[in-house]
């Protein structure tokens, strides 16, 4: 596989020799530099690319040029070229577009004839004229990007430039933190090369550091939401409450209802931690600001995931064989999720873990939902009908599933990166979307029917705000690029305000 920058002319005809196929991913934009390169050599030009020397993408061009090429890094290099009767002017693609023009003004005049063909890539103007227009506005810029990048370079070269206080790094470590944050505002940008994950990990580093000093009661809030969050107590807290209002649900509520809220809560929280345990170092690149807590209570938090999960065996003994053994199931499903088939089972399958199914993780939360919202309360309630039962246990699932289907929407690029086969990978995020809206109206049909039937409690009509909730919830969550813990604390809010519903009926 040729990589974006592009290879050489000869190392590509040698690449086709010795082997049957390869892939060649050159950037359209660089591939059209060489081809103007490669047409003019051959009319008798000489090249003039202005870039870096010795840079993969200027030597591959350059290839192109069959000897008649020459590189230049700024206009006063112009003069010290050949004498030619005519020439024309390129560009490296992540080039400074001012120097671009200032060489072509020399180049102009110069030469007899010269042609110039603009050929630094959008994104990079873009993103220049960008960070030229932000240094007006700030006290200091922030740089993301490798060291080695031309265009991130060309960024931090064009904030100094402009006279604003600069910081070009690569993570989050390198911040000058206390001298950063002394600034009253500061901007940040990140070359096109920089992934997603590393120009949130540094700006994720920055609002914690901030929040952390500032001693406002709003920033005191947001960290103990994120608190709750990544502790995965509220998505803990969250499975008991629509375990109450299932429960509720039913003709004869269950007398161990506590109980059944207590597996609820326990079974979610180990397996929640556990699996984040397991998956810590995908963490790091889809959730940033979850890793960053994690890594700083590993111990406590692996401790707690283990208690969590014991305790709901222990806890549904006491309900039991039948819940004992949904439990042990789901837990041992939770445990094995993960984990890699041997190599002759996974060549037969094609996957290397349950993981890797398409749309596993949908499903199995969806059912572990089912199972312990819907049915656990049904089978330690004596007078409950099984149709009443598989009712509650969909409604459980929808919820489940659609939360899960949410979460991923969200969290579909750094799926993307990570390979995880999502749903929502297979679908694309308009189709995922239509899914999410489908599951949400059979929630709503699902809970229509049951407050008709007579198996069920009426208090399945209040119940309707849920997907009323879940709808505007969503589309907040499509339109706004929110942090991790808020839209975590949104998407589980539907099954808190499910449960409030369920007590306010009661009383």
């Amino acid at each position: 596989m040729i990589r974006a920058h592009g290879l050489s002319r000869q190392e590509q005809d040698d690449l086709a020799r010795r082997f049957g196929r390869v892939l060649d991913a050159t950037c359209p934009h660089v591939r059209r530099v060489q081809q103007i390169v490669e047409e003019y050599a051959a009319r008798g030009y000489l090249c003039i690319v202005v870039g870096d020397r010795g840079h993969a993408e200027v030597e591959a061009v350059l290839s192109y040029a069959a000897g008649a090429g020459r590189v230049v890094a700024g206009p006063e290099e112009v003069q010290g070229l050949p004498d030619a009767e005519k020439a024309v002017v390129v560009a490296q693609t992540t080039q400074n577009e001012e120097l671009f023009r200032a060489v072509v003004r020399e180049a102009e005049q110069k030469y007899a004839e010269c042609l110039s063909f603009e050929t630094i890539c959008r994104s990079t103007s873009r993103r220049q004229a960008e960070a030229r227009a932000l240094t007006q506005k700030v006290n200091a810029m922030i740089v993301v990007g490798g060291y080695n990048s031309a265009n991130t370079r060309r960024l931090a070269e064009i904030s100094a430039a402009a006279g604003t206080p600069t910081y070009h790094v690569e993570t989050e470590e390198e911040l000058d933190v206390d001298r950063i944050l002394s600034y009253g505002r500061v901007g940040l940008t990140a070359g096109a090369s920089t992934p997603n994950w590393m120009i949130r990990r540094v700006m994720l580093r920055l609002i914690e550091e901030h929040r952390r000093r500032s001693g406002r009661l709003r920033d005191m809030v947001r960290s103990a939401l994120a608190g709750l969050v990544f502790t995965n107590l509220c998505a803990a807290g969250g499975l008991a409450a629509l375990t109450f209002a299932s429960a509720h649900l039913l003709t004869e509520r269950p007398a161990r209802l506590p109980l059944c809220m207590a597996i609820s809560f326990t079974f979610m929280l180990g397996q929640q931690i556990l699996n984040q345990y397991v998956r810590r170092g995908s963490l790091y690149l889809s959730e940033p600001a979850r890793s960053n807590f994690f890594m700083r209570n590993n111990g406590a938090l692996l401790a707690l995931g283990l208690a969590a999960s014991c305790l709901s065996i222990i806890l549904s003994f006491l309900l039991g064989p039948l819940v004992l053994s949904l439990v042990a199931l789901g837990s041992i499903t939770g445990f094995v999720y993960q984990l890699r088939f041997p190599r002759p089972l996974a060549l037969r399958l094609g996957v290397r873990s349950l993981e890797q199914l398409p749309a596993s993780k949908d499903a199995f939360v969806g059912l572990a939902w089912g199972a312990l919202a819907g049915v656990v309360p049904a089978l330690v309630s004596a007078g409950t009908t099984l149709r009443g039962a598989l009712v509650a246990a969909a409604l459980c699932f929808l919820m489940g599933f659609q939360r899960t289907l949410a979460l991923d929407i969200r969290d579909l690029w750094a799926d993307r990166l990570l390979g995880r086969e999502t749903l929502v990978r297979i679908l694309g995020g308009t189709g995922a979307s239509v899914l999410f809206v489908v599951l949400v109206a059979f929630q709503a049909l699902t809970l229509v029917s049951a407050g008709m039937s007579e198996r069920l409690t009426p208090l399945a009509f209040p119940m309707l705000v849920g997907p009323v909730y879940a709808l505007l919830c969503f589309s907040l969550l499509r339109k706004s690029q929110l942090d991790e813990d808020v839209s975590d604390a949104l998407v589980e809010g539907q099954f808190y305000l499910i449960g409030a519903v369920a007590l306010l009926w009661m009383s």
